[in-house]
């Protein structure tokens, strides 16, 4: 698991939040294509809440052998770990890493606004590729996981047997005295039917 601890430069290109109501995004459900077990490599994301939308990076492990986050100072871009399930396929786990920053500004940070999700059951993600894929998913729930606690060798982040799901992961519980992200947030999604 992956720290993101940059402060923000700018604000995130968020474009509503959690006290205003959800977007409809009639137009972003119109382009959701049914899973084909096709996958693709994802080079941009669109979320219905809190909505905003941004580049996907294709990254492995970082130095420290977890899996890759963005660029530091990219706040609404997302990494996919291209080491695991693309988008599209039938099974596993497709993991975007997102950042959080410990002075706000960044998606992370809008995406569990005081300490709470702020996606709801069934608000839409969707993931485009570059030849006009997309592929949707509709999210489910959203789990804190104290970094402590983390068994490497348990599914909760990585799975390429599994359901298809996707996992997005965002650092919090920002501790100022040691500088480290006590904690991940992981958002997951299930494949949009019709």
């Amino acid at each position: 698991m992956s720290a993101s601890s940059v402060p923000a430069s700018s604000p995130p290109t968020v474009l509503a939040s959690s006290s205003t109501p959800a977007p409809t995004y009639e137009g972003l459900r119109a382009e959701c294509q049914p899973h084909t077990g096709e996958g693709f490599v994802p080079t941009r994301f669109a979320f219905e809440r809190p909505e905003a939308e941004g580049s996907v990076l294709s990254l492995g492990l970082a130095s420290d052998g977890t899996i890759a986050a963005p660029p530091a100072d990219q706040p609404t871009t997302a990494s996919w770990w291209n080491q695991g399930p693309q988008p599209g396929t039938n099974q596993g786990k497709v993991v975007l890493s997102i950042h959080t920053y410990r002075r706000g500004g960044a998606l992370g940070n809008a995406m569990y606004d005081g300490g709470e999700s702020q996606l709801q059951a069934g608000d839409l993600i969707a993931l485009y590729g570059p030849d006009g894929q997309v592929t949707c998913y509709e999210f489910t729930e959203a789990r804190k996981i104290w970094v402590e606690d983390y068994d490497p060798n348990s599914d909760i982040m990585v799975d390429f047997d599994g359901d298809p799901t996707l996992t997005m992961i965002i650092c919090w519980d920002f501790q100022r005295a040691t500088e480290f992200w006590a904690s991940r947030v992981f958002f997951y999604a299930a494949p949009w039917s019709p």
